[in-house]
């Protein structure tokens, strides 16, 4: 009970700092301007984080992980690689609108972070980014995606889909889940997809 409580404080912190983090940026906010958001103390605030740069990691971690273990999910699970990608691009565009202030906080404040933590989020960037081209490249080879770069192609998704928070309105025409079918269509028509016949 008293691990959960600290957990949930600790989860408080860090939601506040989010949002904070990106309405003025990560320069923009101190921590006393933390405190008085969430009206406490700053030494409450340093029980949890040691400073602002442990809050920044922990978002970049969290975005990371949310990525890593929503591909993973995606990969274990049999299926041919068309409904892997766009279970993938399903996951990928939630996860950036439903934690809309987390992803603008993970696009824009790299340059925040110290060079130790900065390389290890990159290093986990581009063990995502190998598996969607790898992922693309088992289409090819399956004859099911006709596009002839699989590199290009896995860039083009991630752009595409990495700064959908930017536009999306929830309270706009689409539902999310109408965001995500849409989404996961233009992914499989950037790749060409072709279904085989049978």
């Amino acid at each position: 009970m008293k691990e959960e409580v600290r957990e949930f404080k600790r989860n408080r912190i860090l939601a506040i700092a989010t949002e904070l983090f990106q309405e003025r940026g990560f320069q923009g906010v101190s921590i006393d301007a933390l405190a008085e958001k969430l009206n406490v103390t700053k030494p409450f605030i340093y029980t949890y984080f040691q400073n602002k740069h442990a809050l920044l990691e922990e978002m970049y971690e969290r975005a990371i992980v949310g990525l890593l273990q929503g591909m993973e999910g995606v990969l274990k699970t049999p299926a041919v690689p068309e409904e892997q990608l766009a279970r993938l691009v399903e996951h990928y565009v939630r996860q950036n609108v439903e934690n809309r202030s987390l992803t603008a906080v993970f696009l824009n404040e790299e340059r925040n972070l110290n060079p130790q933590a900065l390389e290890k989020f990159r290093i986990a960037q581009r063990n995502f980014d190998q598996q969607l081209r790898a992922l693309i490249q088992r289409g090819i080879d399956n004859g099911v995606f006709t596009v002839d770069d699989a590199t290009v192609a896995a860039m083009s998704i991630d752009g595409m889909v990495r700064w959908v928070h930017r536009w999306y309105q929830p309270e706009g025409r689409l539902s999310i889940d109408e965001l995500c079918a849409k989404m996961s269509a233009q992914a499989l028509n950037l790749v060409g997809y072709r279904p085989q016949k049978t």
